[in-house]
């Protein structure tokens, strides 16, 4: 079978395509490793804060004040998600001697992304993150909110790394204005050639297209790394690898998400049963970091 399909090449083109649709994860303060665990585990993930400067006056203790400090946040890993392709050998003979998998990958990439993303949006409401900071029409979503977000953000005392995760809706219209697009007021052309729009107002901004089945109609949230905690885990090791004919274990050296790629033939059916695995779980921490966008109409 080795000579028909090269798994490690598979699994890692699926990996790539997916790793860059989980930047909303990227936002958050983590605890991400490959060491396998179950459904239902829990993981700490540290926060910390809460530093502060005095004036220096000469004494015996000025060096040996307290300060800082580093919260436990427990994240429960409660969600297992897995995407499979099933293919007969025949097709698999087929499609990978041409390359036409790189399609499946894509597929697999995308589907997992969004279910992962949904997970996470679902659980970004009023109830948890109080009053949303911008709440008006889809219409007046343009680069004047920008400013207002940022304020609410300072005036929360929110420093350091910013992310601003949008919907399609609110990035098309970000798009559509040239104050924010054009090279010549950006620097760059990327808003233009890419559709990035990369750092504005101090935020990493991202598109998500999954935002906007939430209850709360989001459209974006503005988030600090501290307003939720998140982890990853692999699961390589609660497999019985014998049974399988690949076992890929995938890594991201910038992130470090971890997932799980596996191949198995089913006799049954008659088929190659390609699975890509996550472990993963979220919680609210310093929820006053993260500031919510909605709509009205």
């Amino acid at each position: 079978m080795a000579t028909l399909f090269n798994d490690k090449i598979y699994s890692q083109e699926v990996f790539q395509q997916l790793t860059p649709l989980l930047t909303p994860f990227r936002a958050f303060a983590s605890d991400i490793s490959p060491t396998a665990k179950q459904k239902g585990d829990s993981v700490i993930v540290p926060l910390f804060g809460n530093t502060s400067t005095t004036t220096f006056t000469q004494a015996s203790g000025v060096y040996e004040q307290d300060g800082g400090s580093i919260s436990a946040i427990t994240v429960n890993l409660d969600k297992r998600d897995i995407t499979p392709v099933s293919l007969t050998a025949q097709q698999l003979a087929e499609s990978s001697a041409g390359g036409n998998l790189d399609a499946f990958a894509y597929q697999m990439a995308s589907s997992h992304a969004a279910r992962m993303n949904s997970h996470l949006f679902a659980a970004i409401t009023t109830g948890s993150f109080g009053t949303a900071a911008v709440s008006t029409a889809i219409v007046n979503y343009d680069r004047d909110v920008l400013p207002l977000i940022r304020k609410a953000h300072i005036n929360a005392g929110v420093r350091g790394q910013k992310s601003l995760i949008i919907n399609p809706d609110v990035e098309a219209n970000f798009l559509g204005d040239d104050k924010l697009t054009l090279a010549l007021n950006r620097g760059n052309p990327e808003a233009m050639t890419e559709g990035n729009l990369g750092r504005l107002y101090g935020y990493d901004t991202y598109c998500a297209p999954e935002l906007g089945a939430n209850s709360i109609s989001l459209v974006g949230f503005a988030t600090g790394r501290n307003a939720m905690a998140v982890a990853f885990r692999g699961l390589d090791d609660v497999l019985p690898q014998e049974e399988y004919a690949a076992v890929e274990v995938l890594t991201d050296e910038e992130s470090g998400f971890s997932m799980l790629y596996t191949r198995h033939w089913n006799r049954a059916a008659g088929k190659w049963q390609m699975n890509m695995h996550s472990l993963f779980g979220f919680a609210n921490a310093v929820t006053n970091e993260l500031k919510l966008l909605v709509r009205t109409d």
